[in-house]
Formats: C-alpha cells, structure tokens, sequence
C-alpha cells in the first residue's frame, strides 16, 4: 500500500503550487476588490459634493436671476449721477444711495482707466485690478448697445460670489463702469459645502463652471484655499479650461482623467448637467483626488505578492533538490530490494558447494577465505532482507538471554575476522534477559561486529564486553570524526572501505524502536567504543 503513497517531496511540491495558486487567486481578488472599493467611494463622494454643490448654484442662480433687474438698475443711476462729474471724485454718496435698504452694502462700483486698470472704486481691494482680460467682451456689449450683468462669478480673494454689470462710460478714453452685486446670503452655504469637501483628505480640489451659450463662463472653486488676488494669467488659464470642458463634455456626461504632478498621480472627475435656472447654459462639475493612497496600497500588495513568489519559487528549488536527493535514496533502495531477489539463489548455491566442498575435500585456507566472504555476504543480504521487510513484518517479541545471543554471533563471525587478520573477544560480567525480535536482535549485534572488523586495525582484537545492562563494542581504527552522522542512512566516513551505509542506520532504527541508549566515544588513542544501554529489562545476576 505504501507503494502507491506520493512521496513527501511530491505532496509537499503539490501543497506550494496549491499556496502559490491561492495566492495569485486571493491577490487578483484583492486587487479587484481595492480597486472596486475605490472606484464606488469616489463615485459616492462625488455625486454627494456634486448633489450639494447643484443645491448651492441653484440657490445662486435662483438669487441671480431675482437681483439682474435690480443691479441694471442700480448701474444706470451710478451713470446718470457720473453725468457730468469728474470719474475721479469721491463715490461715498452715490454708494451710500445704492445701497439704502441693504443690510450688508452689497453693491459696490468700480471705475476704470483707458488701460480698463481699476482706478477709483467702493471696493479697496479691487484697486488696480486689471480687466483687459475682459476687453473683448466689453467691445462686444458696447457694440450690442446694452448694459451687460454677467452671471455670479466666485472671486478667491474674498471668497464670495458676485455679479457685475459693464458699460464704457466714454467710448472715446475707453473708461469703463462697473457695479457689483454681493451674494452674502449664501455664505453660510457656501461653508457648509467647503467643510464638507475638506473633511474628506483625498479631495485635492472641487470646482464647477457655469458655460453659457454666448461663450461667459463662470468659475467657481469650492476647496477651502488661502485666499489671493488671481494674476491675468490666472484668470485666462481658468477661462481657457473652461472653454475646452464646454467643448469636450456633454450634457449628463460623465468623465474621467489623469495627471501627475510634483510625483503625486491625480484623478480628475467631470459631470456635465442643465443648468435648472437658464436654459441657455450648463453647469460643469469637477473634482480632483489624490490617488496617493491608493497607489500606496497597490504597491504594497504587490510586493507582499511578489515576496510570496520569491518565497515560492526558492521553496519549489529546495523541493526540486531535495526530490532529486529523494529520488537517488529511492533508486539505492530499489537496487536493494532488487539485490535482495538477485543475490539469494546465487548465494545459497555457493553456501551449499562449499559445505560439499569442505565434507569431500576437507577445509583449507582458501576454503576459510571462501567461506568468510561469503558470511560476510550473507550479512549484508540480510541487512538488505530486512531493509526490505521491516516495515512489512511485525516481528515476533522473545524473552531472549543477550548472552547466549552474543555467543552464538560471535562465534558466526569469528571465521570473517580470522580471514582478515582480526580477533573477537567476549568479555560477559553479568548477562541480561531483554523482551525484543531475535532478528532484530541479530541486526544490532552483527552489524556491530561487521563494522568493527571492516574499521579496526589488521591484527587488533575487538572487545564485546557486556557488563549490567550496557553492550560495548570496542576496537582500535580512525578517529571518528563525526560520531552522530555515522548513523545516517547511505553514510561512510572511510569510502574506501566499501558498503553501503546502511548497517548503523539499521541498528540506529532498532535502538530508538526498543529505547536503547546510544553512545559513541572516539579517543585519541584509536579506541573506538560503540556503548549500548538496555533500559526497562531484567538482569539476571
């Protein structure tokens, strides 16, 4: 049945494969997953700031067109009370009288040079502001004979939103009037819709643009900034962005692009709808978000990914070497087996020739060397039987004598260290009766004794002392270098002595099968001293 088990390295292989499948699956989701999240939170956040801010510029718009009579209005009496005055005189009264009835001063007049640079106004902080920008449209009110009053337009530097009317106040020195309208009403909505949009991090910025179809377009920027004066580059760039959403979005479109800048990537987000007040224009929305975060956490689990890989890949190399290790092992054990079948008919016909050999012809030195050799033979075709069978057989437990065991393998290996210029001398002190296998008791002992023949010095005699409940083997050779990895299977110190290191790794297996103490000592003297200790059995004195 063991036979048709995989090895551990297959199953091993098999579970990383599985793991690293898993993996890749588990990471695909993931990045599914991620990207899905960050997709539904944007689209969720914007159409919130999107619904808010539509709330708000119909509230503006709703407000703009209830006050557009009222600022035309407004603006005709500033001209008619600059009829023949002076454009640089004081404008307190006139500003007071426009402003009766209002509780905030919500209108406030401007006046121009030739160069339209603002030069006398109510609103300090629009002196010497320059509004050639709006030159062309100025030209093309005058020409259309009309007092112009432009949508709301949020200023950054009072983050406000106003309205303005134009007229030239002489065409022939170019100067031009102004009057404004201040939408303070909505300031509280205004804040409401910025704390909103700052609370949320990876909101860069959120504007929209109001695209009329006679080309005004209007610019409102709702993150929360540090208030300034916008240069004429400013307000051109704005213009200009304005003009290529009119021109590349469509109504109820919605939009997305990328850019990078200062090595930060951006996602930018455009919504185009109906203005709800004016059919004649459309309100263009946008949001930008920082995508920082979300590139962060990619990275991250693409190198947790490709750690996972690399972990992998080296676990599937050690596999592969330790296969190929596994492999070798399982061919010197297939050789085994196959020795095991292979050898025991030769080596029973060559064990019956020279018992006939020895009963006609009496027994010599060559038939002594014949017959070492083939003991020696013997042994280790009983190594490779048991190899073969041990996890196959229950072997049988005796209540064996270890003395009269000892005796009767000495005295089997005796004529194996004769030929080979050796001596074994049995030295027992008090025997013990020990519960085990009479082949796997046979296994420890023999191979034992082959191995200290095959490793002592020719002409030394290995001691077997057997004193309480501790065997020794004791002989004269090479230092053991390393007294642990001698048990191995398939390991050799000496490879020139022959073997297959299998002999030790057997009685290594037999001694942690019956809890048999080993121990080995290797002295400078060339005392090799293989030590034994029989725990849990009776000693009989």
């Amino acid at each position: 049945m063991k036979d048709f088990l995989p090895k551990s390295s297959t199953i091993l292989f098999f579970t990383i494969l599985l793991f690293l499948l898993f993996s890749f699956i588990s990471y695909r989701l993931l990045v599914k997953n991620l990207s899905d999240d960050h997709l539904k939170n944007q689209e969720i956040t914007f159409y919130q700031i999107q619904k808010d801010t539509n709330n708000l510029l119909t509230k503006l718009l709703y407000k703009f067109s209830t006050q557009k009579e009222i600022l035309l209005a407004k603006h005709k009496e500033v001209l008619t009370y600059l009829q023949d005055k002076s454009y640089d005189i004081p404008l307190d009264e006139i500003y007071k009288k426009i402003n009766e009835n209002t509780s905030d001063s919500e209108y406030n007049i401007y006046i121009t040079d030739e160069n339209l640079i603002i030069k006398n106004t109510t609103f300090p902080a629009d002196l010497d502001f320059d509004l050639s920008f709006a030159k062309e449209l100025f030209e093309n009110h005058y020409k259309s004979n009309i007092i112009a009053v432009s949508p709301p337009i949020f200023e950054m530097y009072s983050l406000k939103f106003f309205s303005y009317t134009d007229s030239y106040l002489s065409k022939k020195d170019n100067k031009v009037l102004q009057v404004s309208y201040t939408f303070n009403q909505l300031n509280d909505d205004l804040k409401k819709l910025q704390h909103v949009i700052d609370s949320n991090p990876k909101i860069k910025a959120s504007n929209a643009y109001i695209l009329f179809n006679d080309g005004y377009i209007g610019d409102f920027i709702f993150k929360s900034l540090k208030s300034y004066k916008p240069t004429l580059k400013d307000i051109e760039e704005r213009i200009k962005k304005g003009e290529e959403l009119s021109n590349e979005i469509k109504e109820n479109e919605y939009k997305t692009a990328y850019l990078e800048k200062e090595n930060n990537k951006y996602k930018v987000t455009y919504f185009s709808q109906k203005s709800p007040i004016f059919d004649e224009a459309k309100i263009v929305y946008s949001i930008v978000f920082d995508e920082s975060e979300y590139n962060n956490n990619l990275i991250k689990l693409n190198l947790a990914m490709i750690f996972i890989c690399f972990i992998g890949i080296i676990t599937i190399y050690i596999i592969y070497k330790v296969r190929f290790k596994e492999n070798l092992l399982t061919y010197k054990d297939k050789f085994i087996e196959h020795s095991v079948h292979e050898i025991k008919t030769p080596l029973a016909i060559i064990s019956l020739n020279i018992q006939l050999r020895n009963k006609f012809f009496g027994q010599d030195k060559y038939s002594k060397k014949i017959e070492g050799a083939l003991k020696t033979l013997e042994n280790s075709y009983e190594d490779m039987t048991f190899l073969h069978t041990k996890e196959k057989i229950n072997y049988h437990i005796e209540h064996i004598s270890l003395q009269k065991i000892l005796k009767d393998r000495i005295k089997y290996f005796e004529i194996i260290a004769s030929t080979q210029n050796r001596k074994l001398d049995l030295e027992v002190i008090n025997n013990i009766y020990i519960d085990t296998s009479k082949i796997e008791l046979h296994r420890l002992i023999d191979n034992n004794l082959s191995n200290a023949i095959k490793y002592s010095k020719i002409e030394s005699t290995i001691k077997i002392i057997l004193k309480d409940n501790v065997l020794e083997f004791q002989s004269f050779g090479k230092k053991i270098i390393d007294v642990n990895k001698i048990f191995d299977k398939y390991a050799r110190e000496n490879d020139s002595s022959g073997g297959h290191g299998l002999g030790l790794s057997i009685v290594k297996d037999i001694c942690k099968k019956y809890n048999i103490d080993v121990k080995v000592t290797s002295m400078e003297n060339s005392l090799n001293i293989f030590s034994y200790k029989f725990n849990c059995h009776n000693i009989d004195i």
